[in-house]
């Protein structure tokens, strides 16, 4: 009788547990190569435990498990999708600090980041620390479980239809992405830039100058100081970027529901 019971139990849980591992993949401080994959494993199926109880009466009453199989590759996308949204703020924070340290030079001394498996610079996880501590200070990674829990509502498992609202996401989410990461950076790379106008003056008005000495130096140091000075007030940038992110899924998701209601 138990046996049966979890054959019962199990093709439901299966679609959940793949919801679940879309969003662990793609958020980036979770999906880092820094984490053991065991963990990771166990991670994401106890937090399909936790959120079975509560999305079980969205799930389809009969099910086999060569549907719930069939059907796990949609539960993963949208998944990835929500993560995705997650991750923007993220992705943005990484991109300002990119654009801030080839202004100031500081890209030509990298450090391996094990977040991204890729060379960054010291600014890339500075702002990237920073945006985790505001988005965890803002209680972000409890939006993002509720987040998850509302796209079984939104979009219940097996009703995946894809269209062109899903590129257009897609688009608006890099939007978003490269808005935030200007809004995080302008301040730094404008004052750089006047910093490079006042050199250039200082080498006209005084030739015997050593601009490559004293200028390398100085971006540094202007550059340093205008990310200190942003980053005490950017927390209402990250968190209105983290909330754009979610409403977008948010959108999509409903959108998404709503065409499954037109095809039924």
């Amino acid at each position: 009788m138990e046996l049966l019971r979890f054959e019962l139990l199990l093709p439901g849980f299966a679609l959940v547990l793949a919801r679940v591992a879309g969003l662990m993949l793609s958020v980036p401080m979770l999906a880092s190569s820094q984490i053991p994959r065991m963990a990771k494993a166990w991670l994401v199926v106890v937090l399909s435990l936790m959120a079975y109880p509560a999305v079980a009466p969205h799930l389809p009453e009969s099910l086999t498990l060569g549907e719930a199989l069939a059907g796990m590759l949609g539960e993963f996308v949208i998944g990835e999708v929500l993560g995705l949204g997650v991750g923007m703020v993220f992705f943005a924070a990484q991109i300002a600090g990119q654009v801030v340290g080839h202004q100031s030079g500081l890209s030509l001394g990298q450090v391996f980041n094990p977040l991204y498996d890729e060379e960054s610079t010291v600014l890339d996880q500075v702002w990237f620390f920073a945006a985790l501590m505001v988005f965890l200070a803002l209680r972000g990674h409890l939006a993002v479980v509720e987040a998850l829990l509302r796209s079984f509502n939104q979009l219940p498992p097996m009703s995946l239809i894809v269209d062109l609202a899903w590129g257009d996401f897609l688009v608006a989410l890099v939007q978003s992405v490269f808005e935030t990461a200007l809004r995080l950076s302008g301040p730094a790379v404008l004052a750089l830039l006047l910093t490079s106008l006042i050199m250039g003056f200082l080498t006209k008005t005084m030739p015997q100058l050593n601009v490559l000495s004293v200028g390398f130096s100085l971006k540094i140091g202007v550059a340093f100081l205008m990310v200190a000075v942003t980053l005490s007030s950017s927390g209402g940038i990250i968190g209105d970027a983290a909330a754009d992110g979610l409403n977008q899924v948010g959108l999509l998701f409903e959108h998404a529901a709503s065409q499954v209601i037109h095809a039924g």
